[in-house]
């Protein structure tokens, strides 16, 4: 299927539900042989070799994998104390 005649589906956003779907951005765009993507408030991010990689690191960017390291205590320090000292027998 041709670009000028792709029919891009467009989602409601969370409050929009029953309106008119405003016009949106592409977030991702390519100058000259790089490839770039914007985030909400202007940022711009880039430049990737493809559009693969751009995708990649705004994945990255919007899920950041923690990284855990030593004791893990996965309620808090004070809560986990409770719990701990409430479940002693």
């Amino acid at each position: 299927m041709s670009s000028s005649s792709e029919v891009v589906m467009q989602q409601y956003r969370r409050g929009e539900e029953g309106q008119t779907i405003p016009p949106r951005a592409e977030r991702f765009y390519k100058l000259e042989d790089e490839w770039y993507f914007n985030v909400r408030g202007g940022k711009t991010f880039g430049p990737y070799a493809c559009r693969e990689q751009a995708a990649n690191a705004l994945e990255k960017l919007l899920n950041p994998v923690r990284e855990y390291k030593g004791n893990v205590r996965p309620f808090g320090n004070l809560r986990a104390r409770r719990w701990r000292n409430a479940s002693k027998f």
